[in-house]
């Protein structure tokens, strides 16, 4: 019998795989490749459960279970899955985000095959709530999980302060099917799969330098800054344009453009509101510089993108940024947001080819080693679950270091 595996997506909001890259799709692949059969559960704002299966590997399948789920502030409280009859099929189950109320419940539920899949690195909304969360709740949570993993050192830290033991930080990796689906192609003819409204946009470009900031449009991703940032690299570099993917809420979206209207900037940036994984090649194509400026990040698939596609990064202090960059190797991190020392540096890598050639071919090494698999290898080998299919004994993280 396939041992299951059951992965838990906490956030009460509905996801969307084909404009973002979803990381619980990309574990789950990885996971059945090591001979697991996987579950992920995602919120459903519809009252019906729906099952979809997205993937197979040699018998072992992954499937999308879309429940409907009680909300509560950021929350999503799934009553089925704590019936002991949905439990009992799964020999692993993962939940993410330590304060979440689902990880309190399993970890009252099925303690003895629980493991913690965190990402936050601060506290941040909710201040009340999660006092008493970590107050009443937490010391039960920390005392029943089998393990605690992590995606950044940020995370890893922040979780020990609050009171936890054994923390591995795996980090993220990326899934590539969908983001190199349109990239490589199948047949012979070396056609790609264009979307053909980004592609006339993008011919305006010409040879001109182009920035490039893909994410949410508010507050936290330090719209503005990136604006005045801008407006100071264009005093250097006049022909410089900002190209931009992605979409906010209208009040803030409405803010954003009446602002580079007043800096004059508008027509210096190129905006798309959504353009899907299969079509980013087109994207990270044009640019020459990928903008990362966030207040806040609990990791940045953006980065791996960008890694991926061999776009140089400049980026602010977060959990992806430091997993993933080594400053002045495979990229740029600053720990402060000074206009002018983000203008610099973004100049000075505009006006060094060899130096973005070298930073991006370090980066795209890094991605190399920040793959789902890798970091599958890690959660699986620490659990008793072992794959009915596997002719190996799997070595722990250590013990392969060791072997090397």
């Amino acid at each position: 019998m396939i041992p299951k595996i059951l992965y838990l997506r906490n956030f009460a909001s509905k996801v969307n795989g084909a404009s973002y890259n979803l990381q619980e799709v990309g574990l789950g692949k990885a996971l059945v490749r090591k001979g697991f059969d996987c579950d992920i559960v995602y919120y459903n704002d519809r009252k019906e459960t729906h099952l979809e299966q997205i993937y197979q590997h040699e018998g072992c399948t992954l499937r999308i279970i879309w429940l409907h789920g009680f909300k509560f502030l950021s929350n999503s409280i799934y009553r089925d899955v704590l019936k002991d009859s949905f439990l009992k099929a799964y020999d692993l189950v993962i939940t993410t985000e330590y304060n979440q109320i689902m990880t309190y419940l399993l970890s009252r539920k099925c303690p003895d095959k629980l493991a913690l899949y965190h990402g936050p690195y601060r506290d941040n909304t909710h201040a009340l709530i999660r006092k008493l969360y970590d107050v009443m709740l937490l010391p039960k949570v920390t005392k029943s999980l089998r393990r605690t993993y992590v995606k950044s050192d940020l995370a890893k830290r922040y979780l020990e302060n609050k009171g936890f033991n054994n923390v591995i930080t795996i980090g993220v990796g990326l899934d590539r099917s969908n983001v190199e689906k349109g990239f490589n192609s199948d047949d012979n003819s070396g056609a790609r799969e264009e979307n053909r409204e980004v592609a006339n946009e993008l011919r305006r470009i010409g040879d001109r330098p182009v920035l490039l900031y893909v994410g949410v449009l508010e507050e936290r991703r330090n719209i503005r800054f990136m604006l005045n940032t801008f407006k100071r690299v264009l005093q250097r570099h006049p022909a410089c344009l900002l190209l931009m993917v992605g979409n906010g809420r209208k009040v803030d979206t409405d803010r954003y453009w009446a602002y580079a209207q007043q800096l004059g900037l508008t027509d210096s940036i190129i905006h798309f509101p959504r353009v899907e994984q299969r079509h980013l090649w087109q994207i990270y194509g044009a640019a020459d510089v990928m903008l990362f400026p966030t207040q806040y990040d609990i990791f940045g698939m953006v980065l791996l993108e960008s890694m991926l596609f061999r776009v140089p990064i400049i980026s602010s202090v977060n959990g992806g940024s430091v997993t993933l960059i080594e400053d002045g190797v495979s990229g740029v991190m600053l720990r402060s947001f000074s206009e002018e020392e983000w203008a610099g540096r973004i100049g000075t890598l505009l006006e060094n080819a060899e130096l973005r050639r070298s930073l991006a071919e370090q980066a795209f090494l890094t991605i190399e080693r920040m793959s789902w698999d890798r970091i599958a290898d890690d959660i699986v080998s620490q659990q008793r679950a072992q794959p009915m299919s596997s002719n190996h004994v799997m070595q722990s993280t250590q013990e392969r270091g060791a072997a090397t």
